[in-house]
């Protein structure tokens, strides 16, 4: 993940949008690697990924559902 973050760190929102194709690649890749990592983290846990995510949006929806 902080290897995704220092892409970023430095970039105005609208830089960000607008990545050169050799750091949106190297991104893509970034984004790939923690992908990976929570799908093997999941599977050590014993977690089901897809679970996870629709209980959090759940969370997510009710808490901020008054704003």
């Amino acid at each position: 993940m902080a290897e995704l973050v220092e892409i970023f760190q430095w970039l105005t929102e609208d830089q960000s949008r607008q990545l050169p194709a050799d750091t949106l690649a190297h991104a893509g890749q970034e984004v790939g690697d923690i992908v990976l990592y929570l799908l093997l983290l999941c599977s050590e846990l014993g977690l089901d990924m897809n679970e996870v995510v629709r209980a959090k949006l759940a969370d997510s929806e009710r808490r901020f559902a008054h704003e």
